[in-house]
């Protein structure tokens, strides 16, 4: 069972959903706009949030971003529905990372699995964390961050991530799909470490004023790309698997969210820059060959004279 906050404008539709979500064993919560929703997040726990585009008391927008910031609500899942898409509308909360977005009139067998997949996603223990593959994407970031940026990178101890809130300020999220493997990676920076990076490349002559949020997230994505391409290199030469990679998404809106490519556990692995951990790089993948798993609280990661080492 799901408990359910709901901005629904349409009468009809509220009566539907009431019916078909307690039927299905949900407890649903309309908001008619009574109270303040500040003080209903106070006062409340919920699972996932459905949110009508056009709710005519309040900007859906702003509704968003009001539960993206609250602390107990980041980790719970957004879907958006609408009567009448717009392109450009969905693009901007796809760039929240909202990516459940229903079209009505509202199907309700799509809606039930859709809760009960976000309830229980099916998540396995490990998803594909043996140590070669953790080597690869060690070995890819550091590598390129070093090359394309001059900034020395060092990896700490990995860990799983809960909820899908961003971990920085920018991130990059990129899938990959082949018979073998399927899954994502993103990579989650902050703009200071951007800006760094595209002074190094540009040249000393470049006003770090001059950097606007549309090259820092240029930038973002390029540091997937290379990462991901260096990794698919390294995938073919010690696992003799490849994968095809998609266009990086990058997000930069506040408080955004990220969509995983996977059933699989999220593992983050933080990087620090001068001691600080700075950058923050995740996969979620799924293999179909056999392997020895590791759990992740297992793991520790160090760097020694340039060879990274795990155990």
């Amino acid at each position: 069972m799901a408990k359910l906050f709901i901005a629904e404008s349409s009468k009809k539709s509220i009566e539907n959903l009431e019916h078909f979500l307690r039927a299905d064993g949900h407890d649903p919560f309309f908001w008619d706009h009574a109270e303040p929703l500040e003080k209903i997040m106070t006062e409340n726990k919920f699972d996932l949030s459905i949110i009508d585009l056009n709710y005519k008391e309040m900007p859906s927008s702003e509704i968003i971003n009001l539960i993206l910031k609250n602390p107990d609500f980041s980790n719970s899942q957004i879907i958006v529905t609408t009567s009448s898409p717009n392109k450009d509308a969905l693009t901007k909360y796809s760039s929240l990372g909202v990516n459940f977005i229903f079209v009505k009139p509202y199907r309700y067998k799509l809606l039930s699995d859709k809760i009960k997949y976000i309830m229980n996603p099916i998540r396995g223990d490990h998803g594909a964390f043996e140590p070669d593959i953790l080597k690869i994407f060690l070995e890819s970031t550091i590598h390129i961050f070093e090359s394309v940026s001059g900034i020395s990178v060092e990896a700490s101890k990995p860990f799983l991530k809960s909820g899908n809130k961003s971990l920085s300020e920018v991130s990059a999220v990129i899938g990959l799909s082949s018979p073998q493997v399927k899954g994502s990676l993103s990579i989650n920076v902050t703009r200071d470490i951007l800006t760094r990076c595209l002074l190094k490349i540009l040249g000393a002559d470049m006003d770090a004023s001059h950097v606007d949020d549309a090259a820092l997230s240029d930038m973002c994505g390029e540091l997937c790309n290379q990462v991901m391409g260096r990794a698919k290199q390294q995938f073919l030469k010690k696992k003799s698997m490849s994968f095809e990679i998609s266009v990086p998404t990058v997000l930069s809106d506040a408080n955004h969210i990220l969509d995983y490519k996977s059933s699989s556990p999220v593992l983050v692995i933080p990087f620090k820059i001068e001691k600080i951990e700075a950058i923050f790089v995740e996969f979620c993948l799924e293999l179909n060959d056999t392997y020895e798993p590791v759990a992740p609280d297992k793991l520790q990661v160090v760097v020694e004279e340039g060879e990274l080492v795990l155990f």
